[in-house]
């Protein structure tokens, strides 16, 4: 298997897992990023990728992912969700599907549902903005989580599903 590049955005970034296989999408065990507590600002996650190519599948069979994360206010018991505008790249149409912002007990406070749409298999990247508008609380916890749901491909092309997911928590 070939390994697609990683990168951190941004000093600040937000890390991210991804994990896909065979069957329906399940969440993935996020890493977490500290987010300073204090007025608005902007994190950017790192670059991550899932790589099927090789072992019978096409070598179209990947995908990049990222997030801009855009805060108001982030304090100790919850944190401010402006914006999010993800970023997926893959070689082979792929699909977005339910996108959810979860509060510290995972009780999603925002959802796309299933209504995200198609990725385009162009290796460019494709982004959507969604506007959120969320004081997300942490209910005690200590991080709230963004899951975007995903499907590699389709038949013939190695199709998986599964989850991007990005976890914020507050510091001083």
């Amino acid at each position: 298997m070939r390994k697609k590049t990683c990168s951190a955005l941004a000093a600040g970034a937000v890390a991210l897992s991804l994990s896909l296989g065979t069957g329906s999408a399940s969440a993935a065990p996020g890493t977490t990023t500290n987010v300073k507590v204090g007025g608005p600002k902007v994190a950017y996650s790192a670059q991550a990728d899932e790589d099927k190519s090789g072992g019978g599948c096409p070598s179209t069979a990947w995908i990049i992912g990222r997030v801009k994360w855009e805060l108001g206010q982030v304090s100790k018991s919850s944190i401010q969700v402006r914006k999010i505008t993800v970023y997926y790249r893959t070689a082979t149409q792929s699909m977005v599907a339910g996108q959810y912002l979860q509060r510290g007990n995972y009780n999603s406070v925002w959802t796309t549902r299933w209504t995200a749409g198609p990725i385009p298999g162009d290796t460019r990247d494709h982004s959507q903005t969604y506007t959120i508008n969320k004081n997300v609380p942490l209910d005690g916890n200590q991080t709230i989580q963004f899951t975007s749901n995903v499907s590699l491909g389709g038949a013939g092309q190695c199709g998986t599903s599964g989850s991007f997911v990005y976890k914020l928590r507050p510091v001083s």
